[in-house]
């Protein structure tokens, strides 16, 4: 995880910029559903190991019940497309960083097709051969300063806390009277 492309582009400035608000308050960066087994970082998205009990742990268990959903979909689709498409299946082969995500690109680009394919939508745009994701370039001599500064961002456990319970208060708060209403019919 130290080393990992997906990081190291945060912490070069390189990845796309994020910016959202949640219950006033803003966030840069963007962030990843994860399980227990990862470091508790401003980037990943865990659920709570022991929520509190009664009525004032429903927001935190309906957080866990929407957050492990929504990492079974993300495994689902990758299940899917390791079916379908083998070469994501075994060892890299060597390849750079840019060319798995490229490849991994392409593989859920062609799920994608064969989907609408399968509905034949009336209404699919093709884009034909137009790039519509720009290429992002490094900037040359990121000073070591700023990596230092967004490695420390990352590793922030404070911002772990509050990002997280900032999702989960926004997902009780737009989907959690609706559950109180039908548990009460």
């Amino acid at each position: 995880m130290q080393k990992s492309p997906l990081f190291e582009d945060q912490k070069y400035g390189i990845c796309p910029q994020v910016h959202f608000t949640i219950n006033d308050h803003q966030y840069t960066h963007r962030y990843y559903l994860a399980d227990g087994i990862y470091p508790k970082w401003s980037t990943l998205v865990q659920c709570y190991r022991q929520p509190p009990a009664g009525a004032l742990g429903r927001s935190y268990r309906y957080f866990n019940t929407a957050q492990m959903g929504a990492r079974k979909d993300v495994e689902r689709a990758f299940g899917i497309l390791k079916r379908k498409f083998a070469i994501i299946c075994g060892p890299y082969r060597r390849l750079s960083a840019r060319e798995m995500h490229k490849t991994m690109l392409t593989c859920i680009i062609l799920d994608n097709m064969v989907i609408q394919e399968t509905r034949h939508d009336s209404e699919w745009i093709n884009y034909e051969d137009e790039d519509l994701r720009p290429e992002i370039q490094p900037q040359k001599g990121v000073p070591a300063r700023n990596y230092a500064q967004m490695t420390n961002y990352i590793h922030n456990e404070n911002l772990y806390d509050s990002l997280r319970d900032d999702l989960r208060v926004n997902l009780w708060a737009e989907h959690g009277d609706k559950l109180c209403i039908l548990s009460y019919i």
